[in-house]
């Protein structure tokens, strides 16, 4: 969650002309390089045997006749998890268009809360 909160203050804040430009996401990729080596460093003096870069992502999804998925999306690297997660969610806007910039926390809230509620 705070991940996504930090990303959500950074759309707010950031004016959208600078989401557009190619040096201030390098900008963005060089600031955050200190800390994913940081973090890296941390892990191999911390845990026990080989640590390398594994990300995944699980979803689980039940209607409300009870019939159930799940689906389960891992690479080691993360620029690969990243840009696959893009595409899917550009391929879902393509195909049911909205107006304004969302999050994808934002554009399936509502379908969350309906789920919730059933």
């Amino acid at each position: 969650d705070v991940w996504n909160d930090m990303l959500g203050l950074l759309v707010f804040i950031v004016p959208r002309q600078l989401w557009r430009s190619k040096s201030f996401s390098k900008f963005l990729a060089d600031f955050s390089q200190p800390l994913v080596k940081a973090t890296d460093y941390l892990l191999k003096m911390t845990s026990p045997g080989d640590v390398g870069e594994t990300h995944a992502m699980r979803v689980d999804v039940t209607s409300t006749d009870g019939c159930a998925v799940s689906v389960v999306q891992a690479h080691e690297s993360f620029r690969r998890c990243v840009g696959q997660s893009c595409a899917e969610f550009a391929l879902d806007l393509l195909e049911h268009p909205s107006p304004g910039v969302q999050l994808p926390e934002q554009r399936y809230r509502r379908d969350r809360e309906m789920m919730k509620r059933s």
